[in-house]
């Protein structure tokens, strides 16, 4: 039973609780009335001796279940009232009504100890359940100042970085004007090295923007072969070919998955120097795992790089691709690693684990 269904289960008993909790003096007491009244009636005036008696163990278990080991007493005095009745009729102690006596006792006990211990169990998971009410009540107002906070800081980010951007593209303009009007070539040397540290601070503003968008949407589930067919538009034409996997392999990972292979695709390109063919492809894991495999038949990477290349800031380009196609698949536990042989093409893999991917029928 969850969490939820448990809370569900001890309101409903808590509201029973209370509506019995209204009647229980009235109702037990016209269960005592009844038993003085058969045990008048029938014990005393009727003479019989046995059948009756069975009710008074109604009375000691209603009793026992509302008021837990306090429907002792109530079982001796009824115990004890027949006893004397028989006594009185007989002018003896009949061994039955001493056995009787005995079993009303031991009931009322039995009952009231099991009564007595669910009352203490609901007590104590009704004051954790308050407890944890009041936890998750602090819990949903820290995330409502987090969620608040956090907008603030990507409107902040947001204007920011657009006003920066705005900024470096008049920068941008004005170096290519400079340099259009300077002949100097130690000048113009000048010019061009400004203008690779400015497309550098644009691809950093870049790459603040996909990093704020990690985690921002909740995972989905994704068709692998679907999202390699919308790289097929970054592709040179006619140059390099895409093989994909078959429709239907689905993993379960941020929406930013397709930036993985985005980053992935834009490696090969642009330091792959004989990329023709690239080919994503799965295969069985350990541990009922899955991996996604993206290869190439480019130069590959040396073996000193196979780390490094995760490493943020390594690399000719911004060196920030392959560090963020890590964050993204970290979201939901995918873990990614190179394994390809130098000179023969890169090897990616990318480790799914078992419950984050799935094999989905498609419909014809």
């Amino acid at each position: 039973m969850g969490a939820k269904e448990e809370m569900d289960l001890l309101l409903s008993r808590e509201a029973l609780v209370a509506t019995v909790g209204t009647i229980k003096p009235y109702a037990l007491a016209l269960l005592v009335f009844t038993g003085l009244l058969l045990e008048l009636v029938v014990h005393y005036q009727l003479k019989i001796s046995i059948a009756y008696t069975h009710f008074f163990y109604l009375i000691i278990a209603i009793a026992g279940l509302w008021y837990g080991k306090k429907a002792i007493p109530l079982a001796l005095f009824f115990g004890g009232l027949q006893i004397v009745v028989g006594w009185w009729i007989t002018g003896s102690i009949a061994p039955d009504s001493l056995v009787r006596a005995a079993m009303l006792f031991v009931v009322a006990y039995i009952i009231g100890y099991i009564a007595d211990t669910l009352n203490s169990y609901y007590a104590m998971i009704g004051a954790q359940n308050r407890d944890l009410r009041e936890v998750n009540e602090r819990l949903a107002a820290s995330e409502h100042a987090f969620q608040t906070a956090n907008k603030k800081l990507n409107l902040l980010s947001s204007v920011t970085r657009h006003d920066i951007r705005n900024q470096l593209s008049a920068l941008l303009s004005y170096l290519e004007l400079s340099r259009m009007q300077v002949t100097d070539p130690a000048a113009i040397a000048r010019i061009e090295k400004e203008q690779k540290t400015a497309h550098a601070i644009e691809r950093q503003l870049d790459f603040m923007k996909t990093y704020e968008e990690i985690g921002v949407v909740a995972p989905q589930w994704q068709d692998i072969r679907s999202v390699g067919e919308r790289l097929q538009a970054r592709l040179p034409a006619n140059e390099v070919s895409l093989i994909l996997p078959e429709t239907g392999i689905e993993v379960y990972a941020d929406p930013l998955l397709e930036k993985v292979f985005e980053n992935l695709l834009d490696n090969s390109l642009r330091h792959g120097e004989r990329v023709k063919k690239i080919t994503i492809s799965t295969r069985p894991g350990p541990d009922n795992g899955l991996f996604l495999v993206y290869e190439d038949d480019g130069v590959g990477i040396r073996n000193e790089d196979k780390e490094r290349v995760f490493v943020k800031g390594f690399g000719k380009n911004t060196g920030l691709g392959m560090f963020l196609s890590r964050e993204i698949l970290a979201i939901t536990d995918l873990a990614m690693i190179e394994n390809g042989v130098y000179g023969e093409g890169v090897r990616f893999e990318i480790r799914v684990p078992e419950g984050k991917h799935r094999v989905v029928a498609v419909s014809e």
